[in-house]
């Protein structure tokens, strides 16, 4: 199915153009049915038709598998990062110096720091962080005085996160404040490295499909479709609830034209079709 550089066949190649030469041409029969036929198409009904098509050229360009994966390592990612940071983060702190460096350089930029981070924290303590602030009088007098530091003592739950992995190594405000922040970071290397991990396999796939010239316009063409449907839901909730309502808000003008879209309407007639 490949040619000797590795490239696709010109027969799959052909075939996997088809759903962009058919989109292309939709786009011209809509011009040309405006032109010649005269169907007065407004400037909201261009609007539309340009954004659903943008959104199907999307569609093919990434194909089916290449949408599923992106949105796969959205969520796998996202999950991964939320179970496994505080634990990588405890790794960190139990394995390298980076707490103490943190904590050193806070000490520095938020003078208020100095005067609790020594202060014990509960080993029982289970708690959201403000409910622990409210209960120790100096923690509560030191974050009061700055906002930054009220953050960053809100920013994240306690030991329940980890068991006694977490109470064997925050002991300390100070240590507190550093797993907070190393968490943040935590979270944030995880999820974009499981999302680059899982996005790469999904172009993987899809170049292994591009030499076959049934998958790969299967692939192409389902990703087009995809990008089609998230475009019309965009521009349903865009142009039929959100625009009206924020011109009966007074917040933007809505011209009088933009009541005469004909591709509103027949947004409205296919949406009282799917409900009846």
């Amino acid at each position: 199915m490949r040619q000797s550089n590795g490239k696709p066949k010109p027969a799959a190649a052909a075939m996997n153009s088809l759903p962009l030469i058919i989109l292309l041409l939709a786009v011209v029969l809509f011009i040309a049915a405006d032109l010649l036929l005269k169907f007065d198409f407004n400037w909201v009904d261009y609007a539309i038709v340009i954004i659903i098509a943008l959104f199907g050229l999307k569609g093919y360009i990434k194909g089916l598998i290449n949408t599923v994966f992106s949105l796969a390592g959205y969520l796998v990612g996202l999950f991964a990062a939320y179970l496994f940071s505080p634990k990588l983060t405890l790794i960190a702190m139990q394995k390298t110096t980076l707490g103490d460096t943190i904590t050193n350089k806070l000490n520095e930029i938020i003078p208020a720091i100095s005067s609790i981070g020594s202060f014990k924290i509960s080993e029982a303590q289970s708690e959201p962080a403000l409910s622990f602030i409210n209960k120790v009088p100096e923690i509560e007098a030191a974050v009061s005085q700055n906002a930054l530091l009220k953050q960053l003592m809100t920013a994240t739950n306690t030991a329940a996160q980890t068991g006694n992995m977490y109470s064997e190594t925050v002991i300390t405000v100070n240590d507190f404040i550093a797993f907070t922040i190393l968490k943040v970071v935590a979270f944030i290397i995880l999820f974009i490295l499981i999302k680059l991990l899982i996005v790469i396999v999904g172009k993987i796939l899809t170049k292994v499909l591009s030499t076959s010239a049934i998958l790969g316009t299967a692939n192409r063409t389902a990703g087009m479709a995809v990008g089609f449907s998230v475009g019309i839901l965009i521009c349903y909730v865009a142009f039929v609830f959100a625009i009206p309502m924020l011109g009966s808000l007074n917040i933007v003008k809505v011209p009088e034209s933009y009541t005469h879209s004909i591709v509103l309407s027949w947004f409205n007639k296919f949406i009282s079709m799917i409900i009846k």
